[in-house]
């Protein structure tokens, strides 16, 4: 018998992507018998207008994998086999409560830790349910620090929730700089808007140490070694401020704090700030004369020059170059970075006050499993995630998920 409101005809059903993404593409998802058969995009948002990544395009392999997991299963034998035994939902879903129980009333609700992150979740199956669950049994809290949390405390700290330029305005601008970002892999969107701008004529700059599509298409690709972002950025302030080009109007209104950037800019010449990224010095000159005298002006910053010791600093340098060479105030002029917290989202849904329990930084996973002792982390649920592979100090998180006493959960598909 087929459930009440089964469709067995070919149909379509208009949806929207689930990935952690700027984009928020609109989808159109033909389905067959209940089966998901071609996934494509819909002209339903203008931004996307119509086509899609290819990875969201073969979400039905995934979806209908030989390896997708379609039941719960509860380990036979020593950690680390991978000797599974099929369960039903019913005895996966009573045990992993009886032993988040147990582990509570026995050492206390920070020995639960909840491991998540972003990806193919989006709000639906992330800080929802689960929020409501863990902060009821009190579990430590998890900061979620293993991506963008240095350059989103920058961007925080120079503009608060101010929103950045969206992709709309891109053509307008006659100078866009990608900086640390890659969007013909993880935007591409955005791509179109930027050739649009390049056919008025805009020039394009791209600072990245890796040839990507779009530095292969740019008017002057810097190729930085990774981790010199930083003396880059300041020898640009340098030469706005020496030469009479930063708005200091601007920044008497609206900022504070311009006169140490100026002292910290001063020693990074173009020729020493080359010397540490490894680019010519006459091609950042060129960088900087360009954006000191072309409006509009803006700069995607990414997350890519985030990944090394002074990546927050890097990131604030790169973000605070529109305040100081005045690309504000103008249709296409400014930066553009992550949007998500113009939206106002306050997660009202979720039925519970955050305890002021113990934070877990999930770049120190590693130490919670081996040497937190008080209480000792004795039950980890991971969803959402990969500790395995995605945290830092593989080995030390190994060694601690191979511990008998410690219960883990993983839900994944």
């Amino acid at each position: 018998m087929k459930p009440a409101g089964f469709v067995s005809a070919e149909h379509i059903v208009s949806t929207v992507c689930p990935l952690d993404c700027p984009d928020s593409c609109s989808l159109d998802v033909t389905v067959q018998d209940g089966r998901v058969t071609v996934i494509d995009g819909s002209a339903l948002n203008p931004v996307t207008d119509g086509y899609i990544c290819a990875k969201v395009r073969r979400f039905p392999e995934r979806v209908y994998g030989p390896d997708r997991l379609l039941y719960p299963a509860i380990r036979k034998g020593p950690k680390g086999l991978a000797s599974f035994q099929r369960v039903t939902w019913d005895e996966a879903l009573g045990t992993i409560a009886a032993r988040l129980c147990e582990v509570r009333d026995r050492w206390g609700g920070e020995a639960i830790l909840p491991y998540c992150y972003g990806g193919s979740n989006g709000l639906l199956t992330q800080d929802t349910s689960d929020a409501t669950l863990f902060r009821r049994l009190h579990a430590s809290r998890l900061a979620r620090t293993v991506c963008a949390a240095p350059t989103g405390a920058a961007f925080e700290a120079l503009y608060g929730r101010m929103p950045s330029v969206a992709y709309e305005d891109f053509a307008e601008a006659r100078l866009i700089i990608i900086w640390g970002a890659n969007p013909s892999a993880s935007g591409i969107h955005l791509v179109p808007y930027i050739r649009e701008a390049q056919r008025r004529g805009a020039s394009l700059v791209v600072i990245d140490p890796r040839t990507t599509p779009l530095a292969k298409q740019a008017d002057i690709h810097l190729a930085v070694k990774p981790g010199t972002d930083l003396p880059v950025a300041l020898a640009i302030h340098r030469y706005l401020f020496e030469a009479g080009l930063a708005d200091e109007v601007f920044l008497a209104e609206h900022a504070t704090g311009a006169g140490q950037l100026r002292d910290k800019a001063r020693e990074w010449t173009f020729e020493r700030a080359a010397a540490e990224a490894g680019i010519s010095p006459d091609r950042l000159r060129q960088v900087a004369e360009l954006y000191g005298s072309t409006s509009p002006a803006l700069v995607r910053c990414g997350w890519g020059q985030e990944r090394n010791r002074n990546g927050g600093s890097a990131s604030m340098a790169i973000l605070a170059l529109p305040a100081v060479g005045g690309k504000f105030r103008v249709r296409g002029g400014g930066f553009t970075m992550s949007n998500s917290s113009a939206w106002g989202i306050t997660k009202s849904w979720i039925r519970a006050d955050e305890p002021q329990t113990r934070i877990v930084n999930m770049n120190h996973l590693g130490r919670g499993l081996t040497e937190y002792a008080d209480p000792p982390i004795k039950a980890l649920f991971v969803y959402n995630s990969n500790a395995a592979v995605t945290s830092p100090n593989q080995r030390l998180i190994l060694r601690g998920l191979e511990r008998d006493d410690l219960f883990t959960v993983v839900f994944d598909q």
